[in-house]
């Protein structure tokens, strides 16, 4: 293939020297003709449309609780802020179970 006969156009496509010195004179040129669409069809699962609903109901969601942050800048300025050391623990032991 002769890369030194292409060009890449807007949108990341290419054409031919001769294509667009055709087209710059104001000549036309022969394009393919569309295609249209062959009507497929795509069907999202139940688990799918799920997962969509999920997805949109955390986009609405603050990314920060403020409530919270503060609630818990508040606890530990006033070393009132408890640690649950057992609860983390098995937290992180239920986590790793799910990574196996």
């Amino acid at each position: 293939m002769n890369i030194n006969k292409l060009t890449t156009g807007v949108g990341g496509g290419t054409q031919s020297r001769s294509t667009e010195k055709a087209a710059a004179a104001g000549q036309s040129t022969k394009q393919a003709p569309e295609t249209k669409a062959s009507g497929a069809q795509v069907k999202l699962s139940s688990e799918a449309k799920s997962i969509q609903q999920i997805e949109a109901e955390v986009a609405k969601m603050p990314d920060i609780d403020d409530a919270a942050v503060e609630r818990i800048k508040g606890a530990l300025a006033n070393n009132e802020y408890k640690i649950d050391y057992e609860r983390i623990a098995g937290q992180m032991i239920k986590f790793d179970k799910l990574l196996k």
